[in-house]
């Protein structure tokens, strides 16, 4: 058994990168993973020639069920549906978590629920895990040409929206900090100067709301959508807590980008993540507000 669980041990990073990019949730992550290990230790495996190859097979299959009986409760979400971020994953190996070596960055994580369970498992396999079409064949139990198609064909469901999460770590910390500078002090020119026209900004409060001076705050149930009406929002809603003493923020790193995480108190209440268009604009805003997705934040203290 000792032997068995060495073995697992070896790949387990492994195994929650993948599952985490298939889920995009901590826990069920790690449900997967630990799921695998007690199959991985129950199972006779004298005829396993290819441990890594057997373990990725047994967690992908684990997450394309989960993903397949979890549609019904996303579609009963209230709101906005964002994936739970992870922290500690930065631009420095050496300074981010081990398991988190492949987290990939939110945007993408919302650009994958394009796809269906297969698809995304075979997207992440090639692309981000570079397996060949060999070993995909064997873990699909398909032919090398039907893994081929189907990765073809989610890549034309992602379009070239794909391409656009490549970007410079610096600049894009420093186009962030910008951002900071021009919501905290609620100024519309500044927001302008920075978003793009077909901006969108997401926010995932879970159905939540939180008491500000008063005031009850929600995230917005659908997607705000436009220069106009992201900046005024903004403007509107960031300097309620941009302002307050009650609150203190810092720019860290989350699924390997830079990011805002918000405290009231010492307890997470909002992160905030951009994706930066070519032109250093701002495409996509994801305000992940849920108390819930942002549990394990806790362990992080405010500067």
């Amino acid at each position: 058994m000792e032997e068995k669980t060495a073995l697992f041990l070896e790949y387990r990073n492994l195994l929650f990168s993948l599952a985490y990019n298939m889920l995009a949730e901590v826990d069920a992550a790690e449900d997967m993973v630990q799921d695998t290990y007690l199959k991985w230790a129950e199972t006779g495996t004298e005829h396993v020639k290819n441990v890594k190859a057997y373990l990725v097979k047994m967690v992908t299959n684990k997450c394309i069920n989960y993903l397949n009986s979890s549609r019904a409760r996303r579609e009963e979400y209230t709101g906005v549906w964002l994936p739970e971020p992870i922290f500690g994953y930065g631009a420095d190996p050496a300074q981010s978590r081990a398991d988190a070596h492949h987290a990939l960055s939110i945007g993408l994580l919302v650009l994958l629920q394009k796809l269906n369970p297969q698809e995304r498992a075979i997207f992440l396999l090639r692309e981000v895990f570079s397996y060949d079409y060999f070993e995909l064949a064997e873990i699909f139990d398909k032919t090398e040409d039907n893994c081929r198609q189907i990765l073809r064909r989610a890549k034309n469901n992602l379009g070239k929206d794909v391409k656009r999460f490549e970007v410079d770590m610096q600049v894009h910390e420093k186009m962030m900090r910008n951002f900071l500078k021009a919501v905290s002090g609620g100024n519309i020119e500044e927001l302008i100067g920075i978003l793009k026209e077909d901006i969108v900004l997401y926010a995932d409060g879970g159905g939540t709301s939180i008491s500000v001076n008063g005031q009850r705050l929600t995230a917005a149930l659908n997607p705000i959508i436009g220069i106009d009406h992201v900046s005024r929002f903004l403007a509107r809603t960031a300097p309620k807590f941009y302002q307050n003493p009650e609150f203190t923020r810092q720019v860290g790193f989350t699924n390997g980008e830079p990011s805002i995480l918000a405290f009231r108190r010492e307890i997470p209440c909002s992160l905030l993540v951009i994706d930066w268009g070519e032109d250093n604009k701002a495409v996509n805003i994801y305000i992940q507000a849920n108390p819930e997705k942002l549990r394990h934040f806790r362990s992080i203290l405010p500067e």
